[in-house]
């Protein structure tokens, strides 16, 4: 199996896949005492996940109890829902005094922190235009396919950022006591340095960025950006290194999301950075296959040279069990909690339903005096819909200015009564659930509408909120 890490000389990787036979692992002899020891627990040439986490919960042994207990683990699969899912778990199950890198790649996806608002954050119409719908409420989601562009919420917090095959990915699970921002940002930053990328620092917002070596150009570039969970016990510090992602893809889908405008959120709201692939450099580096695979081991040996050599390192096929569906739990079979949160990732309800509360108002708001942009012309200029989202649910609903069919005596009659009831309509329905603004409106409408006009302002609500991504 390809792997994307070099393999260090000083431990062997566990090659780990349920639906793979048994692959015997080769371990070298360590050299004089500059290498580290040899892993512990290589009982077996074909780990599985069960068991790696069974092997990350354990105590170091008694002569070993004041040093740590260091994993690196590698992901070599790129299914974004099973690779944060796996982190999770690791997170979860791993023993609180043990230290834990992981590295793995996804394939294509918009992530979102878990505490953001994916309408103001994201430009849903062009990810739908690059994708097949992710959110389906369904008990048990299939596994994603990997050539579309799919939207994940994680469960730690930060901004959104885009990920492909270009972009690294790296996360480190310590304990909580005296954790640091900087600390492993500063690590990667090492790391970068050892491979030629000179200009590489931490900044104040904990973002590695980089110099654009340019005498026309003075400023910094965004390179890796952090995010980060907390817990009495542990921390999980996890981020970002751009090496060759798809930046015109960064631009189309985090920049003008077309909702933002009309929104007010109590969410995260990410902070936009000019942003920049980096090129490695060095006698390891040049001419290989992938820069990857460099940008990998080099983190990995920053990271044991500051907790010591690690006691085992696995590479993972993340794909190869997510698309096993054995035991009806849609891949994972083997731990139902993994099983459950890998499925919950990939559901409606959690993409968007977790979204903190929120005002949408086409119109200024005392509370939102904001201008908003011009409508399309062939929308009603009074027209004004306003709510609340809670959870993604819409509450304290209001709507003016419905274009109503002409000689419907009952629409100038009683207007405010016919608002009240569309607005009454419209209470508690799902946001997410809401695929087409056209048929709702002439649905929560006591009276028939004008159909051109009201098919117009239908299509304008589609495109505000990325209808065809539900």
């Amino acid at each position: 199996m390809a792997a994307l890490l070099a393999r260090p000389p000083h431990a062997p990787w566990l090659v780990c896949s349920r639906l793979r036979a048994p692959i015997p692992i080769s371990i070298a002899t360590p050299a004089a005492a500059a290498k580290p020891s040899a892993p512990r627990w290589l009982t077996t040439g074909a780990g599985e996940l069960d068991r790696l986490l069974d092997r990350v919960s354990q105590p170091p042994d008694e002569e070993q109890q004041t040093q740590p207990v260091v994993h690196v683990v590698h992901s070599v699969g790129r299914n974004p829902y099973a690779n944060l899912a796996i982190e999770h778990r690791l997170f979860e199950r791993a023993h609180p005094q043990s230290r834990l890198l992981l590295l793995y790649r996804n394939a294509p996806c918009v992530v979102i922190g878990r505490n953001q608002n994916p309408w103001a954050e994201v430009n849903l119409n062009q990810l739908s235009a690059r994708a097949r719908p992710t959110g389906v409420p369904q008990a048990v989601p299939q596994a994603p396919p990997l050539d579309d562009v799919h939207l994940v919420r994680r469960r730690s917090g930060g901004g959104a950022v885009y990920h492909d095959a270009g972009n690294a990915n790296w996360s480190v699970h310590i304990p909580a006591a005296g954790f640091d921002r900087d600390q492993h940002a500063l690590m990667v930053a090492r790391a970068l340095q050892t491979l030629g990328v000179t200009s590489a620092r931490v900044n104040e917002r904990h973002d590695i960025v980089v110099g654009s070596g340019s005498a026309d150009d003075v400023g910094e570039y965004k390179i890796s950006g952090s995010a980060y969970k907390l817990t009495n016990r542990r921390a999980l510090h996890h981020g970002t290194c751009l090496l060759g992602a798809d930046l015109a893809a960064v631009s189309g889908l985090l920049r003008a999301p077309p909702a933002a405008p009309y929104l007010k959120a109590r969410g995260v709201a990410s902070v936009r950075s000019p942003v920049r692939n980096v090129t490695l450099v060095g006698e390891d580096v040049e001419g290989a296959h992938d820069p990857h695979d460099h940008f990998g081991s080099t983190v990995a040996a920053e990271f044991e040279r500051m907790y010591g050599p690690a006691a085992s390192k696995t590479v993972i096929n993340a794909d190869a069990m997510a698309a096993d569906e054995s035991g009806g739990r849609g891949g994972f079979a083997f731990d139902p909690k993994l099983a459950s949160g890998y499925n919950e990732l990939m559901t409606a309800d959690w993409l968007f339903g977790q979204t903190p509360q929120f005002t949408f108002s086409t119109q200024a708001t005392e509370e939102d005096p904001r201008e908003r942009p011009l409508r399309p012309l062939d929308v009603p200029p009074h027209f004004d819909l306003a709510f609340t989202a809670r959870h993604g649910r819409l509450q304290e609903v209001t709507i003016t200015g419905l274009p109503y069919a002409s000689g419907s005596d009952a629409a100038v009659s009683s207007s405010l009564d016919i608002e009240k009831a569309t607005a009454t309509a419209l209470e508690d329905r799902l946001l997410y659930g809401i695929r087409d603004w056209r048929a709702v409106l002439a649905e929560a409408s006591p009276v028939p509408l004008d159909t051109a006009r009201a098919s117009a302002t239908g299509r304008w609500l589609n495109e505000l909120f990325g209808v065809q991504c539900y």
